[in-house]
C-alpha cells in the first residue's frame, strides 16, 4: 500500500502530460491555423470548436445534475406530505 500514493502521483503526470501534448500539437500543424484555413478548411474548424463546446458544456451540466439528484427524494417526500396535510403547494 505504500506504493499508491507515487502511483497516483504517476498516474496524475501521465495525464497531464498527454493533455497537454494532445491540446497543443494542433498549434504545430499550418492547417488548424484559422488564416490559413479557406472554406472547408473553416468549415471543419468551426465544427470542431463546437464539438469541444458541447463536450465542455455537457460534463458541467452531468455534473450539476448528480448534485441536483442527490436530495430530491427529500425534497419530494416533504412535497407529498405537505400535499397529504392540504397545504399550499408553492
Amino acid at each position: 500500500m505504500e506504493t499508491l500514493p507515487g502511483v497516483k502521483i504517476g498516474c496524475l503526470f501521465a495525464l497531464l502530460v498527454l493533455t497537454l501534448l494532445c491540446g497543443l500539437t494542433p498549434i504545430c500543424f499550418k492547417w488548424f491555423q484559422i488564416d490559413a484555413a479557406t472554406g472547408r478548411h473553416r468549415r471543419v474548424l468551426s465544427l470542431l470548436g463546437c464539438t469541444s463546446a458541447g463536450v465542455f458544456l455537457g460534463a458541467g451540466l452531468m455534473h450539476m445534475t448528480a448534485e441536483a439528484l442527490e436530495g430530491i427524494d427529500s425534497e419530494i417526500q416533504k412535497f407529498k406530505m405537505q400535499d397529504r396535510k392540504g397545504g399550499k403547494c408553492f
